[in-house]
């Protein structure tokens, strides 16, 4: 048996969560009003609460605004600010982020050992911004365990993207994938390791299916079956 409730799919006595939404590290941040239809010249003071994902599209952030005890859950990531900016150009939302989400289902986690690190951010056509790591949105296979078909990108090697939250120094953040960005932990990095990018391929499934899937007699090796 099962059914759908408002945010769970119950199976069989078990509830499982849907992680369409996740909550995010709390934060005061400023949110550009012409998110709600206001003027892209002023912010507004918030708190952030969390995410949603939408496959093919930008993310949703939801904050919370004290000055009316009310929660809006569709800012674009372009409107999302943690402080509020100088004279800086603001980034359009599409060097904001730069991927699609590839998937509805999401999971956050935090690189510990690169935490606040200062970043190179490659927008393209050579030009970089500056900025600090904050945290990263994973996709996850749609409800693959549940049985579900997965018909998004998340498990496929050479399309999966990390999305990783920096805080860009124009008071922006910015959602990147690994191979558009440098991490600089000023003790260990060196100038050169900064400037030179690094010669590696795309991981493909059929590189792995390969080497891993295609060799069942060698992983047995000479077992007399013996139990």
């Amino acid at each position: 048996m099962q059914k759908v409730l408002v945010g769970f799919i119950y199976t069989n006595g078990a509830i499982f969560i849907m992680p369409r939404n996740i909550n995010l590290p709390k934060a005061r941040i400023h949110v550009r009003k012409d998110a709600w239809g206001g003027s892209p010249d002023e912010f507004q003071e918030a708190w952030l609460v969390s995410v949603r994902a939408l496959r093919g599209r930008p993310f949703c952030f939801q904050v919370w605004v004290d000055e009316f005890c009310a929660c809006y859950d569709k800012v674009k990531p372009d409107c999302i600010y943690w402080k509020l900016p100088e004279d800086d150009e603001p980034l359009p939302l599409t060097e904001v982020q730069m991927w699609e989400c590839l998937s509805n289902d999401i999971e956050l986690f935090h690189k510990a050992q690169l935490a606040d690190v200062p970043m190179l951010v490659y927008l393209g056509e050579g030009e970089y911004v500056e900025g600090n790591y904050w945290f990263t949105i994973d996709c996850l296979p749609e409800k693959q365990s549940l049985g579900y078909l997965d018909v998004g990108d998340s498990d496929l090697l050479d399309e999966h993207k990390e999305m990783n939250v920096v805080r860009l120094k124009n008071g922006q953040i910015a959602i990147y994938p690994n191979n558009r960005l440098k991490w600089i932990p000023e003790s260990l990095a060196t100038i050169k390791a900064i400037k030179t990018p690094p010669p590696w391929k795309v991981a493909s499934n059929a590189i792995w299916d390969k080497e891993w899937l295609e060799q069942p007699y060698e992983l047995f090796g000479d077992s007399d079956w013996d139990y």
